[in-house]
């Protein structure tokens, strides 16, 4: 048996090897996934956490993670949510990561003007944007109903993850109108075609308004909506299935308050500007006078 003198020797390489032990037991694994995202759940649980990112690579031990997760208040403090990778980080740094809620993912601001359509928006979403597939959006995403708005919206979004945030603000805005709508007798979804219509057609309220009570009477007619912003309504009377784009909140207004108006027929000068009438031979006038040169 050791004497309490070669005891006290045996010390520091004990001391030694224990802080090399914690060292390699903190440092990132050789299999660290580098340039990748990480989520940790909401009510995620310690224990099933620190084993998750054992098997994900990111931590040798999940002991160790414990561990300082408990020094860091523990699993009630986690902060949900992605984080991005984007080098090796010991075990110590990845718990005080989660722990504080440092996220690592850059947010970039998108402003979608009013009227543009499901594959214009899906443009914004560039190599940039790694996890967003561009023929998902183009096709799940429902036009007409991705409110116009500036985001800021981080690089890790998917396609159904940012029609979910472009839909969920869309309710939220129209929510305060509901009921203006339900007093208008029409149903939501004919206001937000007419909406699109009205925004490729008039760029100031008066003119959205105006423009708003002739498709609306002419709808009622049973008379073809002969929008220029789209050309199938030439051919048909009746209004588009589906919304043409994604109408701002002045025309889904206007859509729900149109002005009053004798007029049945509209056009767009060459002066830019709004030029009605109340009868077919009053039309053909202001074509030959504001659309021939």
């Amino acid at each position: 048996m050791p004497s309490v003198e070669e005891r006290r020797k045996l010390y520091p390489f004990a001391l030694v090897f224990f802080l090399i032990l914690i060292a390699w037991g903190i440092s990132p694994p050789g299999r660290f996934p580098t340039d990748s995202i990480v989520t940790v759940p909401e009510g995620s649980n310690l224990s099933t956490l620190a084993e998750s990112l054992k098997k994900e690579g990111i931590i040798r031990s999940p002991f160790w993670f414990r561990t300082i997760s408990i020094i860091l208040r523990g699993e009630r403090s986690m902060k949900a949510g992605q984080y991005y990778l984007d080098k090796p980080e010991n075990t110590a740094r990845i718990a005080w990561r989660i722990f504080s809620g440092n996220y690592l993912i850059e947010n970039i601001k998108i402003t979608i003007p009013e009227g543009f359509t499901v594959q214009k928006i899906s443009a914004f979403f560039d190599d940039k944007f790694v996890f967003f597939d561009n023929d998902v959006f183009e096709t799940l995403a429902p036009e007409g109903y991705l409110f116009p708005d500036t985001y800021f919206i981080p690089v890790t979004a998917n396609a159904t993850g940012t029609i979910k945030l472009l839909r969920d603000n869309f309710i939220r805005k129209i929510f305060p109108v509901m009921p203006e709508v339900e007093e208008s007798g029409k149903s939501l979804e004919d206001i937000i075609i007419i909406a699109s219509l009205i925004e490729g057609e008039a760029n100031n309220q008066l003119d959205r308004e105006m423009v708003s009570n002739v498709l609306w009477k002419r709808l009622k007619l049973g008379m073809p909506l002969q929008v220029d912003v789209d050309m199938k309504t030439y051919e048909f009377a009746g209004l588009p299935e589906v919304p043409i784009n994604n109408p701002g909140l002045l025309s889904i207004q206007a859509a729900i308050h149109p002005t009053t108006t004798p007029y049945l027929y509209y056009l767009t000068g060459y002066d830019g500007k709004m030029h009605y009438a109340k009868t077919f031979n009053e039309h053909k006038t202001n074509i030959i006078k504001y659309l021939t040169n």
